[in-house]
């Protein structure tokens, strides 16, 4: 721990974290959000409250395929917020209804052969809608075109990342039967890790 924030610890001055944490706090820390009933099993992307405990709001972390976007930048549309200009450009701000005081938090960038998605909010009817879409990212070998799962052991840097974020949620969302719809060495890879 540096002089600074051993100094600031000791004379109580809590350290700022980063600007994107204090805007989060700023926009859901002051009210609570109604309780909302998660079901015991989602379909992707799944809907959680936030990493945060201090933020009352859920969040939805996902990897979607181009035509999912699309789906999701619709949904959001017809849910009454702005419209992004340029839905597959990077992005990360605020989303504002056009009618209520609604607060969506959004964050997208290109990655893995999709769209990384991170979306917080506190509007109950918004996440609802979040509940019953059903996505899908982009397949393994899309993602990773050069990778062959049959040599990869333990998993680090952009594929741990892609793996724990995105296909392993992804993955354990899915039943039996649509498992079976994947290549033999990807449904080892991903019951192994």
């Amino acid at each position: 721990m540096g002089i600074i924030n051993w100094l600031k610890q000791q004379l109580g001055i809590k350290a700022k974290t980063s600007l994107q944490e204090t805007d989060l706090q700023t926009l859901f820390g002051a009210s609570a959000t109604p309780s909302l009933s998660l079901p015991l099993h989602q379909a992707y992307p799944l809907v959680t409250p936030t990493a945060q405990t201090e933020l009352s709001a859920y969040q939805l972390h996902c990897l979607l395929n181009d035509e999912d976007k699309q789906r999701l930048d619709t949904l959001l549309y017809r849910a009454g917020l702005e419209q992004i200009v340029g839905s597959d450009a990077p992005f990360n701000g605020v989303l504002h209804h056009t009618s209520q005081q609604t607060t969506v938090f959004l964050q997208q960038y290109a990655d893995f052969a999709g769209s990384c998605v991170l979306l917080i909010t506190n509007d109950i009817n918004l996440l609802q809608q979040l509940i019953a879409f059903k996505a899908m990212p982009p397949a393994p070998w899309e993602s990773f075109p050069d990778v062959d799962p049959d040599t990869l052991g333990s998993l680090q840097g952009n594929i741990g990342f892609w793996c724990d974020a995105f296909w392993r949620p992804y993955w354990l969302s899915l039943g039996e039967t649509e498992r079976l719809q994947y290549p033999t060495n990807w449904r080892e890879f991903s019951e192994f890790h």
